[in-house]
């Protein structure tokens, strides 16, 4: 993995780390767990590990997003990090959808069928 996607994430990760510790929330090993099973992710990744272009776009995903962050709001330098990687943060009014395109879908739409109980 090149060493600039490297420390794109590893800015990232510093600037998560230092909002839960302003405003607390999930811990980067808790977030690791949760985006790629695997807790010890930063600290491989502090240690000069490397990581697929998989896990790349896992991490990405989650932190483009406002909502995930401890205050809702992605600092600039992670924001900056995350648009030098080609992923720059969503708009804090918008939530990806988890499916992709080829997953199921459900319709939200629908009205309720009510029946009546003498029917």
């Amino acid at each position: 993995m090149c060493d600039a996607y490297q420390n794109a994430l590893r800015t990232v990760a510093d600037s998560y780390d230092a909002e839960v510790a302003r405003w607390g929330g999930k811990s980067l090993s808790r977030v690791a767990t949760i985006v790629v099973s695997s807790g010890a992710f930063f600290q491989r990744l502090r240690d000069g590990k490397t990581f697929s272009v998989t896990n790349l776009e896992r991490f990405a995903s989650w932190f483009r997003v406002p909502a995930n962050w401890p205050d809702h709001t992605i600092p600039r330098d992670a924001a900056a990090a995350l648009i030098s990687i080609g992923r720059p943060p969503l708009s804090a009014n918008i939530m990806p959808h988890p499916y992709s395109i080829n997953d199921a879908a459900v319709a939200f739409d629908k009205r309720p069928v009510l029946k009546r109980a003498d029917a």
